[in-house]
């Protein structure tokens, strides 16, 4: 068993797992309602790699904006507030996050199944009307980000898990996570993001996300991040094989919706994400 805890294992690997300031000032900016446009372009500017990269990505054809678009005030003003927030966070942290020890799984491969998420849980919250689709786009985005840390903290104890859970689809991977370290990738992930600093309605579904009757405050959130990564476990799991496909029926009714939607709901995800992956990686299809 790992023997820091998980808050101890953040505090310890501090150095590797800081978020860019800008990231947090931007989710912060994008959050206070007294924040203006230009506040939120000034301090994407202080980021001269992130504005050259989300100028790049507003004028590419996943837009197909018939004028060029040279300021991001004017590229928030287009695009709008919380989806220009979204690129901006997903480039600032697969950026950051683009390594992984070897023999677990590829960077690319990583980050899409975490876009998945993130784009399904926005499909999920716009077509189910149950909430503000900007408040699950990054909840799905960084739902797996405790599994980069055991990565990179513990990584031959982590193949060990890896392959134990290859071995017996029986078994459930967080609760083999939690026998060889005390806990699983979610709690792990919770405590990076209560670092970070992000609001509880982001960290409680990140920590619940695989058991979301335990959540107290934020049911629909975590439901919506449940149902979101079944869905990208379909459209783009994380390895080869998977057996975190167990979906919790509970949240049908939480969502105020049934099963019969799934499959809508999948589809739409899948079209979504085929957009919207190749932002980051040009070359990538949606299975």
């Amino acid at each position: 068993m790992a023997a820091l805890s998980a808050q101890q294992l953040v505090q310890d690997r501090i150095d590797l797992v800081s978020l860019p300031d800008v990231a947090l000032k931007l989710n912060r900016l994008c959050d206070d309602k007294n924040s203006t446009v230009e506040d939120i372009a000034d301090v994407i500017a202080t980021d001269a790699a992130l504005t050259a990269r989300l100028l790049q990505i507003v004028n590419s054809p996943f837009y197909g904006f018939p004028q060029k678009i040279d300021t991001i005030t004017m590229a928030i003003t287009i695009v709008g507030v919380s989806q220009l927030r979204d690129l901006a966070m997903a480039t600032l942290v697969i950026q950051k996050f683009n390594s992984i020890p070897e023999g677990l799984v590829s960077p690319e491969t990583f980050w899409c199944h975490n876009i998945a998420c993130a784009t399904a849980a926005r499909t999920i919250a716009s077509e189910l009307g149950v909430i503000k689709s900007e408040r699950v786009f990054v909840a799905g985005l960084l739902h797996d980000i405790g599994k980069l840390l055991m990565y990179h903290a513990h990584p031959n104890l982590s193949i060990e898990v890896l392959n134990l859970s290859k071995a017996d689809s029986s078994l459930d991977v967080t609760e083999v996570e939690k026998v060889a370290f005390g806990y699983d990738h979610a709690e792990l992930g919770a405590e990076l993001l209560k670092e970070w600093g992000l609001p509880e309605s982001l960290i409680e579904p990140v920590w619940f996300h695989h058991h979301p009757e335990q959540a107290d405050s934020f049911s629909v959130e975590t439901s919506i991040l449940h149902l979101a990564n079944y869905i990208a476990n379909e459209i783009e799991p994380l390895f080869n094989w998977n057996n975190l496909t167990t979906l919790d029926e509970k949240i049908w009714s939480i969502l105020k919706a049934t099963s019969e939607h799934l499959s809508d709901l999948t589809e739409s995800s899948r079209a979504l994400y085929s957009q919207t992956v190749r932002i980051f990686y040009p070359s990538k299809t949606a299975a």
